[in-house]
């Protein structure tokens, strides 16, 4: 205890300098772990575990084209197929156009089977899912969505459409929970309920969810399905879940290059900061050194010092830096949630909190070692000369 007393009074001594290398720490982790929580929420997007089953099948020339339903029925008699759920985006709002949310046009027979794995935390009993099944007008939201408007089973929800010329008043039957945040904020209502509204709809689906007994069935399923649709009067794409979301993620653009670059760009300036007002720290304090030494201190001792305050500033920046970030993290993600629905999943994982620590603990000892060590091998006696 100690040690660390005489460190902290030693960081005392230069108190602007002392605050420069805290603040960049606290910058640069901060940074970082910004960048590196949205990589691993985007990298998400396009790996999630929930959807290694899962196809999508959707019309070739873009998702604002529909498909007939009767490929429902060729889709369920591949022997890959294990369930099949037709989903229409209904892109409606409720009260005000600013309470905008992921709402959809579901196949109220099969949602439950082909996103059972996004529906399973919710212990929802077999009352409540006949339920909503036998009610026409019924809906079912996402814990998320119904504690933002404060809705309650039972509640009406007026939907005003904006693709479509309807505005339906749902009757909530269902609140889920799941174990992703933006799995929450999502509402299904039945998709007769739009046939019957929207004419032109009648027979048609905007996508197709395919769930398959297993992964390894995909590729053969994909190929199959996209040949013999070919040459049709509605072609198909068909491609993974994970795919089909990746296409989203991609309206940002090379967006992971650029926030690696970022990364690598502040890593490299914080490192060049550190090292240089570090060393200059040390290189002003040789006369001290020389004394501890001459005192009797070992020159491991003395550099231990020196590298322990190099630690102890970074480390108090690093974690100043992840205090920050998480309460920025939680400032931004209903901001971005609202755009696109995946950031809801933002957080600051704790594998990015310890990388971010290693990293700004690794920085201290790069920055203290050289310059400590270059300082102790000099003779006692050239310390002393300034005296």
């Amino acid at each position: 205890m100690k040690w660390i007393a005489f460190v902290l009074k030693s960081m005392r001594r230069s108190k602007l300098r002392t605050l420069l290398i805290l603040g960049t720490m606290t910058f640069g982790v901060l940074v970082v772990a910004l960048l590196l929580s949205l990589l691993t929420t985007l990298d998400s997007v396009a790996n999630n575990p929930n959807s290694t089953n899962r196809i999508v099948v959707r019309h070739k020339s873009g998702l604002t084209q529909v498909l007939p339903r009767s490929y429902e029925a060729y889709l369920k008699q591949q022997p890959e197929v294990e369930t099949v759920c037709g989903l229409q985006w209904f892109g409606g709002f409720y009260q005000d156009p600013g309470n905008f949310f992921a709402n959809f046009a579901s196949d109220e027979e099969t949602l439950f089977q082909v996103f059972r794995e996004e529906f399973g935390a919710s212990g929802i009993t077999e009352e409540q899912l006949k339920e909503y099944i036998r009610d026409g007008s019924g809906c079912i939201v996402g814990k998320a969505l119904a504690d933002k408007f404060g809705w309650k089973v039972g509640d009406t929800v007026p939907l005003t459409g904006t693709i479509f010329p309807i505005s339906p008043r749902l009757t909530i039957r269902v609140i889920f929970r799941s174990p992703k945040p933006s799995d929450e904020n999502v509402l299904h209502f039945h998709t007769k309920l739009l046939e019957e509204g929207v004419p032109r709809m009648k027979g048609r689906v905007g996508t197709y969810f395919v769930r398959t007994k297993s992964p390894d069935d995909i590729p053969r399923l994909i190929e199959r399905v996209d040949r013999n649709f070919a040459n049709s009067a509605s072609e198909t794409l068909s491609e993974t879940e994970n795919s089909f979301n990746l296409s989203f993620v991609k309206m940002l653009g090379n967006i992971s290059v650029l926030l690696q670059g970022i990364s690598l760009v502040v890593l490299v300036a914080l490192i060049f900061v550190a090292f240089s007002t570090m060393a200059m720290a040390i290189r002003e304090r040789t006369t001290e050194i020389s004394v501890f030494r001459a005192l009797g201190f070992t020159a491991q001792r003395v550099m231990g010092l020196v590298i322990l305050e190099g630690l102890v500033l970074t480390g108090a920046g690093g974690a100043l830096g992840l205090g920050l970030t998480w309460l920025l993290a939680a400032v931004l993600r209903p901001v971005m949630g609202s755009i696109f629905p995946f950031f809801q999943d933002f957080n600051v994982q704790t594998g990015t909190m310890l990388l971010c620590m290693g990293g700004a603990l690794a920085v201290g000892l790069l920055s203290t070692f050289m310059p400590a060590y270059e300082a102790v091998r000099k003779p006692i006696t050239e310390g002393l000369k300034t005296l």
